[in-house]
């Protein structure tokens, strides 16, 4: 009996350890690829707009990974020393904690989860295994780590964003951790949560997804949790949500909302893009949306596409609504990693606008709602 338990014992370990150093980073490296790996040269001229532009990107999942982030990776899109090499000033890190199984754009039901495997191949705590919540709560406290060991600055108020050096915002990809529960929301507050989406892959307690089976609206909850965020300083995020959600929300919202990646019918027709009258309406609000940089929200994985769809915001919703979400690190191929954000200055550049908008579309505009929402 000894033995035996002693054999299942070490062939756990075995198998924890092959999920750790061999199926988690070969999974990472094939779902976060990059299609270019090679540097572009980028003009002194254009290096120097960039370097003193506030450059920031509204959303990357690179703490689902399990990723030391301090150390730089030849996988994955995102990490402390690429972003400084991207000359970022503010990552926003967005916490994924549900994933329907069999994951489409379309209809997936919200009685199934994909991720227990992934934290477990993480070897992150049992707790976080099978809880929603717990998954949040344990990423905020990765990301509260890399601020205790002074790699970044965590954004909790107002005052952080004028703080020199790289800084990190937490921010919630769904609200599936809560639950249906609205006092967990003061919890994910405490640890450090400044931006909330409603729904991610699937509706939720709080609303329907673009991508959910009803696709509804705001629940009654959701309704009652829409001022509650506002009055402690989270930005609402609409990405995902579903067209009712997307427009109650808006009717709702006395903040800036945002839409923290995604792209525009008006460039590429898909399920969760954009229609001229939601950027109108996010143009109403004084929101910005955050273009991204894959294949579904822009139709082809180029720089190319991608300057088409944040002209198109421009031409729409104006210069002061528009940003960059480049969804780094979930589960999508880019056309760059993060040090590859100074050719998006170059082709703005070539594309003829001038500084003061440029330095909108990196990073003001989203410095100027989080300015307005966060606490103080």
């Amino acid at each position: 009996m000894t033995r035996l338990i002693a054999g299942l014992l070490g062939l756990a370990l075995i198998t924890l350890c092959l999920l750790r150093f061999a199926v988690l980073p070969y999974y990472d490296n094939k779902l976060n690829a990059v299609l270019v790996s090679k540097s572009t040269p980028i003009a002194a001229a254009i290096g120097a707009l960039h370097d003193n532009a506030f450059v920031a990107d509204m959303h990357a999942d690179s703490l689902l990974w399990g990723r030391d982030l301090r150390q730089q990776h030849r996988r994955g899109q995102v990490d402390l020393p690429r972003l400084r090499t991207g000359g970022v000033d503010l990552q926003v890190f967005s916490v994924v904690t549900r994933v329907p199984r069999g994951l489409n754009y379309d209809a997936n039901p919200a009685d199934s989860d994909s991720l227990p495997i992934l934290f477990v191949a993480a070897w992150r705590a049992p707790a976080t295994w099978f809880d929603p919540q717990q998954r949040a709560l344990a990423q905020a406290q990765e990301l509260a780590a890399l601020a205790a060991d002074d790699e970044l600055i965590r954004v909790l108020r107002k005052a952080d964003l004028a703080t020199a050096g790289l800084k990190g915002l937490l921010a919630l990809e769904g609200m599936h951790a809560l639950g249906g529960r609205a006092d967990a929301l003061d919890e994910l507050f405490a640890a450090g949560y400044r931006m909330m989406g409603l729904a991610h892959f699937s509706d939720n307690e709080v609303a329907g997804s673009a991508h959910g089976i009803d696709q509804h609206g705001l629940t009654e909850l959701g309704r009652a949790l829409v001022p509650r965020l506002e009055t402690l300083g989270i930005t609402i995020d609409l990405a995902h949500a579903s067209p009712a959600a997307f427009a109650q929300t808006l009717a709702l919202a006395r903040k800036p909302v945002v839409v923290s990646h995604g792209g525009v019918k008006g460039t590429c027709p898909g399920p969760r893009n954009l229609t001229d009258d939601q950027l109108r309406g996010i143009a109403r609000n004084d929101g910005v949306v955050g273009i991204g940089y894959w294949k579904g929200a822009v139709c082809e994985t180029s720089l190319a596409a991608i300057i088409r769809a944040i002209l198109y915001v421009v031409e729409v919703a104006g210069i002061d609504h528009v940003g960059l979400g480049s969804d780094f690190d979930g589960a999508i191929s880019a056309p760059f990693d993060t040090t590859g954000l100074p050719q998006i200055t170059t082709a703005l550049v070539a594309a003829g606008l001038p500084e003061p908008d440029i330095s909108k579309i990196l990073g003001a505009n989203l410095r100027r709602v989080l300015g307005t929402n966060l606490p103080d």
